[in-house]
């Protein structure tokens, strides 16, 4: 089985306001990215790792009757984004086979990318999964969960493109026809351009 992990504990210091609470369409910006993959064939559970402000952003989950979603607070999200990763590695359920990291800030990730990644790990098992669009790299990041005493040992800067500095072997790339792999919603600009 599969399980989520949306990082989502950032500062929005580009945006200015609190990025996760943005409306987007009838939710706010997390909410689309976490109902995103509600609806994604197995995943079995939803982390979500909130950090700066989440006094403010957990309580829009206790409207949401969905099993699956589980909120963890990172306390130390200022000493970078790794942290939010361990966080949301810790205690993981024991029958996780793989781990699909994803941003808080993709809203534009559709459900139909994330099952056809779903697809391609169950058909061909890839060690690290990660999509591309017209050959650029993209978020969902999926691992298989031997990585994750290495992911433990990463530090500094740069978060998990890290492990894949360390493994580019390993790496399978799908090429799905959805932009919104690239499109994270970090300025006021750009929330002006996608949003719906």
């Amino acid at each position: 089985m599969v399980t989520s992990v949306v990082l989502a504990a950032g500062e929005s210091k580009r945006m200015g306001k609190i990025k996760q609470l943005l409306p987007w369409g009838d939710k706010t910006v997390i909410e689309s990215v976490v109902f995103n993959l509600i609806h994604c064939q197995y995943i079995r559970e939803i982390r979500v790792v909130l950090g700066a402000n989440y006094e403010k952003i957990k309580p829009i989950f206790s409207n949401i009757s969905e099993k699956k979603i589980k909120v963890l607070i990172n306390e130390n999200y200022k000493n970078g984004m790794i942290t939010t990763v361990w966080t949301g590695l810790k205690l993981l359920p024991k029958d996780t086979e793989y781990i699909l990291f994803t941003l808080g800030d993709m809203p534009l990730i559709r459900t139909a990318t994330y099952n056809q990644l779903m697809t391609e790990l169950t058909k061909n098992k890839p060690p690290i999964l990660a999509p591309t669009y017209m050959g650029c790299r993209g978020h969902p990041l999926i691992v298989h969960k031997t990585f994750v005493p290495d992911i433990f040992k990463l530090n500094g800067p740069g978060g998990l493109r890290n492990l894949l500095k360390l493994y580019p072997e390993k790496i399978n790339y799908l090429e799905v026809e959805d932009e919104g792999i690239l499109i994270d919603i970090d300025t006021p600009e750009e929330y002006e351009k996608y949003k719906h």
